[in-house]
This record gives C-alpha cells, sequence and structure tokens, in this order.
C-alpha cells in the first residue's frame, strides 16, 4: 500500500479471477491507493503470460519489478472443501505445473521488459517448505544446488518429480511426500540460476512466514502485511547503494537455503 500511496511507480495487480482483482482495487483505492492498475493472469495459461507481456510493453514499455506471488498448495487434500480429493499423483502435478512452470513460463515473458528498465528486480515468494533439506537425498540435493544449473536441467528435475510421483515411486527415488515443497525448491533454485545468468538484476527469493490467507484456510500466525515487508524491502531498496542478488531472505535477512 505504501509503495503505491509514496511513489510514482504503478502496482498492477495480476489476478486470475478479475471480480476478486476489482475488489481487490477498490479496498486499496479506499486505503489511498491510485496508482493502480489491473490484468488477467492464469499460471496454467500460458496464453496469458503472453498478453500480460504485450499489454505491459504497449501500455507502460517496461516492467521495473516483477513480485511472484501465486501458487497453490495442498496442505488440504481437497483444498478445504472447495475441491474433490486430490490424490497425491494428481497433486504433484498441478503443484509443480502452477507454481514452478507457470512461474518461469511468466517471467521469461516478462524478462525482456524487465531488461529495459534500469534498476530490474525479480521478488519471488517461496516458503520454509522450500528449504533444500527437504529433499531426503544428498544426490538431490546437490543437483538443485549445483552452481551450473541451468533452467532447462532444472525443469528436467520438476517434471522427474512429477512422473515419480504418479509412478508411485517419488520416496525411493529421493523425493520428500510434498508436492508444495519440491515446487519452492524449484523456485529458489530458478531465483539463484536467474541472478547468475542477468548480473544487473536484482533477483531475491523471500519465505514470507505462514501468513494468514486464503491459501491456508486464514489457519497462519502471521499477518500479511509482515508477510509482505521483506518483499517491499527488496523492491524500494537502493539499487546503487546496496545491490543484492541471488539469495533467499526471511524477515529482512539473507539465510542460508539449506536451513531455515
Amino acid at each position: 500500500k505504501r509503495l503505491s500511496r509514496d511513489s510514482n511507480i504503478t502496482c498492477i495487480l495480476g489476478c486470475r479471477n478479475m471480480d476478486l482483482g476489482k475488489k481487490a482495487i477498490a479496498s486499496l483505492n479506499k486505503d489511498g491507493c491510485t496508482n493502480l492498475d489491473l490484468v488477467e493472469i492464469d499460471l496454467d495459461k500460458d496464453d496469458t503470460h503472453d498478453k500480460v507481456a504485450r499489454y505491459i510493453l504497449e501500455t507502460y514499455g517496461k516492467c521495473d519489478i516483477l513480485v511472484n506471488n501465486a501458487a497453490v498448495c495442498f496442505n488440504d487434500s481437497t483444498l478445504y472443501g472447495k475441491v474433490p480429493h486430490t490424490p497425491f499423483e494428481k497433486q504433484a502435478e498441478i503443484t509443480v505445473g502452477t507454481n514452478f512452470l507457470g512461474t518461469l513460463s511468466l517471467t521469461e515473458k516478462i524478462l525482456p521488459l524487465l531488461e529495459k528498465s534500469s534498476s530490474p528486480r525479480i521478488i519471488n515468494i517461496a516458503s520454509s517448505a522450500g528449504r533444500l533439506s527437504i529433499l531426503p537425498s544428498e544426490e538431490r540435493r546437490k543437483s538443485f544446488s549445483c552452481h551450473d544449473l541451468s533452467i532447462d536441467k532444472l525443469k528436467e528435475f520438476m517434471n522427474e518429480f512429477v512422473q515419480d510421483a504418479q509412478n508411485g515411486n517419488h520416496v525411493e527415488n529421493g523425493w520428500p511426500n510434498t508436492g508444495y515443497g519440491v515446487s519452492k525448491v524449484g523456485i529458489i533454485a530458478m531465483t539463484k540460476i536467474l541472478a547468475k545468468k542477468y548480473p544487473n538484476m536484482m533477483v531475491n527469493s523471500v519465505d514470507p512466514g505462514y501468513c494468514r490467507t486464503d491459501q491456508n484456510n486464514n489457519q497462519g500466525f502471521v499477518p500479511p502485511e509482515r508477510g509482505a515487508l521483506t518483499p517491499f524491502l527488496l523492491v524500494t531498496i537502493d539499487g546503487e547503494k546496496q545491490f543484492t542478488t541471488g539469495n533467499h531472505w526471511y524477515e529482512g535477512q539473507a539465510i542460508s537455503w539449506m536451513y531455515q
């Protein structure tokens, strides 16, 4: 809210449900935020990624900041009664497809617009569920944290997890029993790859904590405003004086990816 109210930055909300997006805009307007825009984005629909990138280019000419926040989490097998029971092998496909592959696709479409900015930055919202230590296999941990890991190889790993989950042999092949966790491992690994590939761009991931949102049926104990603080600081930090990239953050501090 403060970012929109106190600066000339236009905040573009990317929403899958445009009606809910309009309600969010109206609520923010009441709080004094006026530099707002709304676009339709569905991480599961690549064509919306193209449309959004084209809209930003034609309307604004560039993108300075990309905050990737959307995700799905089957912390309840029915998403608290909103969908039928979903077996793990299907959860894995949906979760990785949305949280990792969808986020990666959108990011790749926005990257050319970020390169037009004088201070480009990406903030990927991750989770403590994505700490490297959730991978029970040391070989897996080394593969994901390898300095030379590429986006293509990372995609292979993520698709391998989905395939193993569908085959029912993911545990014996060194994977944990959490599609959400693996998807966030992928997001943090993607963050580090992009930070190396684009050295003039600030690319960081953030664990916002267990925030009280619809995703967990409002059972989280961290107020959403608190969870948004570290991403806000990364958005507003003076990149010329304090350039930071390739890090994973929690509560305003860069932390180890292995343990958190």
